[in-house]
């Protein structure tokens, strides 16, 4: 019967994390890039 209380209200709430996952996934593409630029550019320099 509980079955019942699954429409729009909980569909919210499974949707962010979601969203979240996406946005920290992306942003730690992002930082994990910026990273290895990073460590490359000091490379350059110390070779």
């Amino acid at each position: 019967m509980e079955w019942a209380h699954m429409e729009p209200v909980e569909y919210k709430p499974a949707r962010r994390p979601w969203i979240r996952e996406i946005l920290a996934g992306a942003a730690a593409g992002v930082i994990s890039n910026l990273v290895l630029e990073a460590l490359a550019v000091a490379a350059r320099h110390l070779i």
